[in-house]
């Protein structure tokens, strides 16, 4: 079992394609294949139901995997123990976060880690939140800074803070400057105002869309769609522009509000208008040493940035 064949089983696992899975590996569709009939020949066994849905692991396929990420956690205790033993405490961590929490938690996060701990090496890896969540799961990762609720898994996790949604619309926005006539620059907003407005989403993978719906739903309303976008900075923008609603976390209409100059409503608190950033991991296995220090540096970082959580 080598790092090379568990990330070649994992990949067609996560993807449930040999195709894919070899576009993403940068190797040959054929040669992926005949890698994973030596593995499986390996060990006397198939990994993979081959069905019309594509390829699911078998028992014996999750057994690797799941045998996998106990030798990975194993080895990562064996290198922290010795390094405590030796008064160098070496090792690895392997954090995943999102381009956009990168920009704000890197910088302060990496110069507080590299200084309590100069001897530990810290893999990044930036990418969707999806897609972090997944590779969480399959351990593949130490840590994700990810926001809750969860899309797709049941990870633990430590929690960090938590975030509300706003409403951005137009700064000229006539129910905005009725409800804030009496000084508020943050009002409250009502489901019927909500169900007068045409929204800019984004698409439905994301999990502030999950956050989205979720406040429609709360209010009672169907959302009109205006568009879809991947992009915070671009919903933002058409907004800015006079063009539809968005729904932001305070974050990121907080990060954008000098580029884009939009007007904030609030939402009542019974529609639970927000998300949970935290640190999540695999359930599976109990978070190693190296990975509760970065956890608990991580909290140090977000309490101290009020840019990122309240």
């Amino acid at each position: 079992m080598t790092d090379r064949e568990i990330s070649y089983v994992s990949t067609i696992a996560r993807c449930g394609s040999i195709t894919q899975a070899a576009e993403q590996l940068f190797i040959a569709q054929p040669s992926l294949t005949q890698a994973l009939h030596r593995i499986e020949a390996e060990y006397g066994t198939v990994f993979f139901h081959r069905g019309q849905g594509g390829l699911r692991l078998t028992e014996a396929g999750q057994a690797y995997l799941n045998a996998s990420k106990r030798m990975k956690q194993s080895y990562q205790r064996m290198e922290y123990e010795i390094g405590e033993a030796a008064g160098t405490r070496r090792g690895r961590v392997t954090l995943g976060i999102t381009p956009f929490q990168g920009r704000l938690l890197l910088p302060g996060l990496l110069t507080l880690y590299h200084q309590r701990f100069p001897m530990m090496e810290l893999r990044l890896l930036e990418n969707s939140s999806a897609q972090l969540e997944q590779l969480a799961w399959e351990g593949r990762l130490d840590l994700a800074i990810l926001h809750r609720p969860f899309r797709d898994y049941g990870l633990e996790y430590i929690s960090l803070c938590r975030e509300e949604f706003y409403l951005a619309v137009p700064p000229d926005d006539p129910d905005y400057l009725a409800a804030s006539a009496g000084g508020d620059s943050l009002p409250l907003v009502t489901a019927e105002i909500l169900s007068r407005k045409s929204f800019n989403m984004l698409t439905p993978n994301q999990r502030s869309r999950q956050v989205a719906d979720n406040i429609c739903a709360a209010a009672g309303i169907v959302p009109k769609i205006l568009y879809s976008t991947t992009s915070f900075a671009t919903s933002l923008a058409l907004t800015a522009n006079g063009i539809g609603a968005a729904f932001a976390p305070r974050s990121f209409a907080r990060h954008y509000e000098k580029q884009y100059r939009t007007a904030c409503f609030r939402f009542p608190p019974a529609w639970n208008a927000g998300w949970e950033l935290v640190a999540a991991y695999a359930p599976s296995l109990p978070l190693p040493q190296p990975g509760l220090e970065l956890a608990r540096i991580i909290q140090e970082c977000v309490a101290s940035m009020p840019e990122v959580c309240p």
